[in-house]
């Protein structure tokens, strides 16, 4: 299976908004609110334009989105990692960490938010090198925290 990545632009923004909503809209059901699902075109073309925004292309198929925040002080937040579910659990999002990290190489660490009871990708983040740094409970969803600090050639 051949994944590739590919910046978005404005012209994609409703195939985004449909992903998302694959992605999303169990989280939408358990929670009653979800960031990423039912974003406007408006919201996905200020993401686009303001953040750094991938495509995750399996042969011809759009079936993901990558949406990075930089902090422009060589910090990242990953701001939305998502794969349509049937395209889960085949190293996509695997391929999709190692991607943003090669694509910014001058990362001295990551960031990321998921909700504090979603076990799976709180499973995935810890393999990837990310740790649980803080709990965040102020909002309808209590969520967690997740960094990586990126050791760079000159720190070893």
């Amino acid at each position: 299976m051949k994944i590739r990545f590919e910046r978005a632009n404005i012209e994609d923004a409703e195939t985004l908004i449909d992903i998302r909503n694959l992605c999303f809209y169990k989280d939408y059901l358990k929670y009653g609110v979800c960031p990423g699902y039912n974003i406007t075109k408006e919201q996905m073309r200020n993401s686009i334009i303001h953040r750094i925004s991938y495509k995750i292309i399996c042969g011809n198929q759009i079936v993901g989105n990558i949406s990075v925040k930089d902090n422009k002080d060589n910090t990242y937040y990953l701001s939305c990692l998502c794969v349509i579910p049937d395209y889960e659990n085949k190293g996509i999002g695997q391929s999709a960490i190692h991607f943003i990290e090669q694509e910014f190489p001058d990362a001295s660490s990551w960031t990321l938010e998921t909700p504090a009871d979603k076990v799976r990708n709180h499973y995935f983040y810890k393999k990837m090198g990310y740790n649980l740094v803080k709990e965040i409970d102020e909002g309808p969803v209590k969520l967690v925290v997740f960094e990586k600090i990126i050791k760079n050639e000159e720190d070893i």
